[in-house]
């Protein structure tokens, strides 16, 4: 199986895509980050990150490149191994959610089934009222 991009490959991929310096890019990151969250996300940082030096900084700093890298945020946390935090907060206050996604991979469910699932829940949850 082929192995895809780095998380760093990936963000420096969508950073030369769009024209964007990586100082460019890490005072915009810091500009969307709040407080401490911002302290210590600098052009060096994101050097490090794009030449896998370093692993995926943290879920707030990986929203902040999201947001400034024009790309889907789901994607960008699951590259880095990560969740996004309102699905953390689903599975902490829903055992059936935990349940449900559970059996779900003990089905060993393909892409396709996956995909099937979700279109038949869409499909149910448009035709209540």
């Amino acid at each position: 199986m082929p192995k895809g991009p780095t998380f760093g490959d990936f963000i420096r991929e969508l950073r030369k895509k769009l024209m964007l310096t990586q100082r460019d890019v890490a005072e915009r990151v810091v500009a969307h980050l709040k407080g401490d969250a911002a302290r210590g996300f600098d052009v060096t940082y994101l050097s490090k990150i794009e030449n896998n030096r370093l692993p995926p900084p943290s879920t707030s700093a990986i929203l902040a490149l999201a947001i400034v890298l024009e790309t889907d945020p789901d994607d960008l946390l699951a590259l880095a191994g990560k969740a996004a935090p309102d699905i953390g907060e689903k599975f902490k206050e829903s055992p059936k959610a935990r349940a449900f996604f559970r059996s779900a991979i003990e089905l060993d469910l393909s892409e396709q089934d996956w995909e099937r699932l979700l279109e038949k829940m869409q499909r149910d949850k448009r035709k209540k009222p």
